[in-house]
């Protein structure tokens, strides 16, 4: 997929300046940023139809309004827009990029334009399952832990598919989740990949994509979807490995598996846990799902002596007990 081109027009040069570099070095190559100081220069810009986006101020509208045809104007702005620029969209000017970049995504995929589709070609990434028919507290940890430290040399993103992640909690309220994400492939035929980063969100160096905060939402997710959406970032993302963090996902568990390349089981040693997982595994072959069978790794996983309060303990899950458990198991 080629670069979209994002011209930004500010009379603050060092802001422009500063945010087209910030841009132009992220390794994901979605923009390449250009910023604007004359007024000739963004005049050769439309007229050349190089404009895709254009992020600009109040002050230079009154300058190109009357170039403006079907480019995605979007405003900066430093609190409010004058009532007859209302009919644009706008972003805070002085807040993070990665955040102005996801609104910018938001904004650019909610236009009305023709999908410029990727052939979908498979990539060589790996998506690896975390699931447990028993409730184990610290699966959840493991899954964490895992895709931290995968991300310290790869690019990773984390999926929770949990009814009740809990996770949202966590870290905090989001503009967008899961649930959004499964919506827009539902209505959208727009590019998936520009969406996906307007939703995606950092733990550390780990990409995720905020879980479905609602019940009813989560269960009218089919499992068509599920692997539709696994597919799209299989297939049109840079990432090298995607984390699925498993619930039951109301009877599509063995579909959704059966796209994990490999497979943790975390389990416990107690009578009852052990014949929760003798009958899955029963299950497992009544379905005929013995490729899922053959993907399992079975995980004790060590108790964590670190009681996990805040949304800090989540960045520090690579230097805690399952953490060391996480990279001997890598190194196996």
């Amino acid at each position: 997929m080629k670069s979209t081109k994002i011209w930004i027009a500010d009379t603050e040069v060092s802001y422009a300046e500063a945010f087209q570099e910030y841009v132009n070095l992220k390794k994901s190559h979605l923009f390449q940023v250009r910023t604007c100081t004359e007024k000739e220069t963004l005049a050769k810009a439309f007229a050349q139809k190089e404009i895709e986006i254009l992020l600009i101020t109040a002050e230079w509208y009154l300058v190109c309004k009357d170039w403006i045809r079907q480019e995605c104007v979007i405003f900066l702005s430093e609190g409010s827009l004058p009532a007859e620029l209302s009919m644009y969209s706008a972003v805070y000017k002085y807040q993070s990029v990665e955040n102005i970049l996801r609104e910018i995504l938001y904004f650019y995929t909610e236009q009305d334009m023709e999908e410029e589709y990727v052939t979908g070609v498979q990539r060589e990434n790996h998506v690896i399952g975390v699931f447990s028919p028993v409730t184990i507290v610290d699966k959840n940890t493991f899954a964490l832990a895992l895709g931290q430290i995968l991300a310290e040399e790869q690019n990773v993103l984390y999926l929770n598919l949990e009814e009740c992640s809990g996770l949202s909690g966590i870290l905090g309220g989001n503009h967008w989740c899961l649930s959004d994400l499964i919506y827009y492939l539902r209505e959208s035929k727009k590019p998936f990949l520009y969406r996906l980063n307007s939703v995606v969100q950092k733990l550390d160096r780990m990409d995720y994509v905020p879980p479905c905060d609602s019940y009813i939402d989560f269960r009218q997710i089919t499992v068509e979807e599920w692997r539709k959406l696994i597919h799209l970032i299989r297939t049109q993302t840079t990432y090298d490995t995607v984390i699925l963090d498993l619930g039951g996902i109301t009877g599509h568990e063995l579909e959704i598996l059966r796209q994990c390349d490999g497979i943790y089981v975390p389990v416990c040693r107690d009578i009852i846990s052990q014949s929760k997982i003798s009958q899955w595994e029963r299950h497992l072959q009544i379905l005929d799902g013995m490729d899922v069978l053959e993907k399992l790794q079975k995980l004790e996983l060590p108790r964590s002596e670190t009681e996990l309060d805040s949304e800090d303990g989540l960045f520090m899950l690579p230097q805690q007990e399952i953490g060391q458990f996480v990279r001997k198991l890598l190194r196996e």
